[in-house]
């Protein structure tokens, strides 16, 4: 395989998901650019921007940078995020959620892209959680083709599934086009992960900043889903935990992934 010209970039992945909503998120980050002679390091200067995030989440909400960010829990005011000792109320825990994704705007460019699926949603055999992955993959493709890099990607651990079908993605993912068919008259041709070298590798969030971020991504998409389907429960519409997701910065979310509006970097059902 011969590197792509414009670099290699690193997938950080993490879902949100119940009975009937499955949401991933991915954030890519930029690990190798092409410079004039030759390719520079880049991942080392975004990861210093995340620790300056960190940072500034403790001076300005008082969460510690070491304490691991759940999204779940984070919404609730569940573990302890305060000072790392004493819990959120909940609406100190909305006001937290939403200063910290506002803050992502160090990310790069269009880095942000979420799929969500239901229950009765299903592509090429695939359903529930590995439904949206498999869209997810699909737009991870595209976006490395439009930008011409290599890519590698990062599982939240605990969930097998992810790289089989990760392998598989590798060598076959059927893809439709959006004109209604393919020049050879099929209505999908197989258009494989194959810019992406290496093993789907999982890392625990616990050890792992941009997984955290990929997380508080993936539930503020959850519920923004949830809020549409009119599904968010009395307290999650009361703390208007719908528009979470809204508080990312424009910038840094791929409006690409989908053709429809709003053009906000969630794949719909």
């Amino acid at each position: 395989m011969d590197m792509l010209s414009g670099g290699i970039d690193i997938f950080y992945i993490d879902e949100s998901h119940d009975k009937n909503l499955y949401v991933v998120s991915a954030i890519a980050i930029p690990m190798l650019r092409p410079i004039k002679e030759g390719m520079t390091i880049s991942w080392s200067e975004t990861f210093t921007k995340f620790k300056a995030w960190r940072r500034d989440i403790n001076k300005k909400l008082n969460v510690p940078a070491k304490k691991e960010l759940h999204g779940v829990k984070l919404a609730a005011g569940r573990g302890n995020y305060l000072r790392g000792k004493y819990p959120l109320t909940r609406n100190q825990a909305a006001l937290t959620y939403r200063g910290i994704l506002r803050g992502l705007d160090f990310l790069p460019d269009a880095s942000i892209m979420s799929v969500a699926t239901t229950r009765a949603d299903s592509i090429y055999g695939n359903i529930r959680l590995e439904a949206a992955m498999y869209k997810l993959f699909q737009r991870m493709r595209t976006q490395c083709d439009r930008r011409q890099v290599n890519a590698i990607v990062f599982f939240d651990e605990g969930h097998p599934e992810y790289r089989k079908l990760y392998r598989q993605a590798q060598r076959w993912l059927p893809t439709g086009s959006s004109r209604g068919g393919w020049g050879n008259g099929r209505a999908t041709q197989n258009m494989p992960l194959d810019m992406f070298f290496k093993d789907g590798n999982e890392k625990s969030s616990k050890n792992c900043f941009f997984t955290q971020a990929a997380d508080l991504v993936a539930y503020a998409a959850f519920l923004k889903i949830k809020s549409e389907l009119k599904e968010l429960t009395d307290w999650q519409q009361q703390y208007d935990l719908g528009t979470l997701y809204d508080e990312i910065p424009q910038r840094v979310v791929n409006t690409f992934v989908q053709s429809r509006r709003p053009r906000d970097g969630i794949v719909r059902p």
